[in-house]
């Protein structure tokens, strides 16, 4: 009896077949992408204010709609850090803002950093306008229901 060689090559084409699959299974799998709704992007951030018992910070943000509908910023929190150190939290806006679609708002906000947060490593970087500011942003959006998405701004202050 001669050898053709198919019987040599079905257990080589069921081994190879069982490890693809095998791979496949264990590879994980993307499920459908977050969407992203909006760009935000820096304007400026300046010292507004100097008085005993706080310092006030202007920052202003660009927020543009990339969807493709209207949309409505219902809620927007703060967190504000200079050098990586805690400076201050709160509310960014006050109302909701509606932003129609392929379109932009400037939004402006007055951060407080209160006296018991004012550390001297804080006041330097304030005194000499050198620093790193950053912003966290926490904001819900209104488009088909509430849609919560978070975002970090970075400033290099010279």
């Amino acid at each position: 009896m001669e050898n053709t060689g198919k019987n040599t090559c079905l257990p080589l084409k069921v081994l190879l077949f069982s490890v693809i699959l095998i791979i496949q299974a264990c590879t994980p799998h993307v499920t459908k992408k977050k969407a992203s709704y909006i760009e935000i992007t820096p304007i400026s951030c300046e010292l507004a204010s100097i008085e005993l018992s706080k310092i006030d910070m202007l920052f202003g943000i660009r927020v543009t709609n990339l969807g493709d509908s209207d949309l409505k910023i219902t809620r927007m929190e703060y967190e504000f850090y200079i050098n990586d150190q805690f400076a201050s939290s709160g509310e960014f806006i006050e109302q909701p803002v509606n932003i129609r679609k392929g379109s932009s708002r400037n939004l402006e906000k007055f951060i407080p950093v209160p006296e018991e947060r004012q550390t001297e490593s804080l006041k330097y970087a304030l005194r000499e306008r050198n620093g790193t500011y950053t912003l966290r942003l926490t904001y819900n959006l209104d488009i088909t229901g509430d849609v919560e998405q978070k975002t970090e701004l970075k400033l290099k202050i010279y």
